[in-house]
C-alpha cells in the first residue's frame, strides 16, 4: 500500500486523556506573579536596610528573620508563579510556595515578640513558630487539605497578635497599631478571595489571583513599616 494510503495513526489512551487535560486546563493570565516578582526586587535591599539599621543585637536579629522570611516569600512565589514548571516540578514548588507563607507570619510575629521581651514575647514567638511548623507539616503531607482550610489556617495564626494588642500599642503607638492591623486586613481580605476564587475579572490577564497577590503585596508594606518601628524600639 502506497503512503498515501496508509491509515493514520491513531492516538494511544494516554496521549489521548493528555490532551484532554492540557485542552481543559485554563490558561495562566498573564500577569500571574508579576506583582511579587517586582515585590521580590523590593525586598532584599529593604531587608539588608533593617538589618543594617538595627541598633542592638536583639534588632538585628529580629530584623535578620523577618528580612529573610520576606525575601523568601515573594522570591519562592515569583519563581513558581511566573515560570511553567512539569507537573511533578510544579507539585513540590507548589508545597514550598505555600510553606513559605507560614514562614512569613512567623517572621513578621519575630520582631514583635522580641519587642515584647521574655515571658509574653517569647511565649508567642514559640507559639507562632510552632504554629507555623504544624501549617508546613499540613502542607507538604496533607496535600488535599481544601484551599479555605489553608486560607483559614494562614488567618488564624496571623491574628494571634490580638492579645498582645494593648503591650504593642503602649511601645510603639497607635499609627504602628493601626497601620499592623491594616496590613492584617490585607491579608485576611486576600485569604479569602483565594479560598472563594473570586472576584475574578479577567481571568486571562488579571484575576482572583493576582488580586490575592497584590492584597499580599499591601499587607506586607504595611508590616514593613510596623516592623521597622518595633525594630528601632528594642532596647
Amino acid at each position: 500500500m502506497p503512503p498515501s494510503a496508509a491509515t493514520p495513526e491513531m492516538p494511544t489512551p494516554g496521549a489521548a486523556a493528555m490532551s484532554a487535560v492540557q485542552l481543559a486546563a485554563p490558561a495562566k493570565p498573564k500577569l500571574r506573579g508579576v506583582s511579587h516578582q517586582i515585590a521580590a526586587f523590593a525586598a532584599l535591599p529593604a531587608a539588608v536596610a533593617l538589618v543594617l539599621r538595627a541598633r542592638t543585637g536583639t534588632a538585628a536579629l529580629g530584623a535578620l528573620v523577618y528580612g529573610a522570611s520576606l525575601v523568601l516569600l515573594f522570591s519562592v512565589s515569583a519563581t513558581y508563579h511566573r515560570m511553567h514548571w512539569p507537573i511533578a516540578a510544579r507539585r513540590i514548588i507548589a508545597r514550598v510556595d505555600h510553606s513559605a507563607i507560614f514562614v512569613l507570619i512567623a517572621g513578621t510575629y519575630t520582631p514583635f515578640c522580641l519587642l515584647l521581651g521574655p515571658g509574653t514575647g517569647h511565649r508567642l514567638l514559640a507559639i507562632v513558630w510552632a504554629g507555623a511548623a504544624v501549617g508546613i507539616a499540613i502542607v507538604i503531607w496533607l496535600t488535599g487539605t481544601p484551599k479555605p482550610v489553608r486560607a483559614a489556617i494562614y488567618v488564624l495564626l496571623g491574628w494571634f497578635i490580638v492579645p498582645v494588642a494593648g503591650a504593642l500599642r503602649a511601645a510603639m503607638g497607635d499609627h504602628a497599631l493601626m497601620l499592623l492591623f491594616g496590613g492584617g486586613f490585607f491579608y485576611t481580605v486576600g485569604a479569602v478571595i483565594y479560598a472563594l476564587r473570586r472576584p475574578d475579572p479577567f481571568p486571562r490577564v488579571f484575576g482572583f489571583h493576582e488580586i490575592f497577590h497584590l492584597l499580599v503585596v499591601a499587607a506586607a508594606a504595611c508590616h514593613f513599616v510596623v516592623v521597622d518601628a518595633a525594630l528601632r524600639a528594642i532596647r
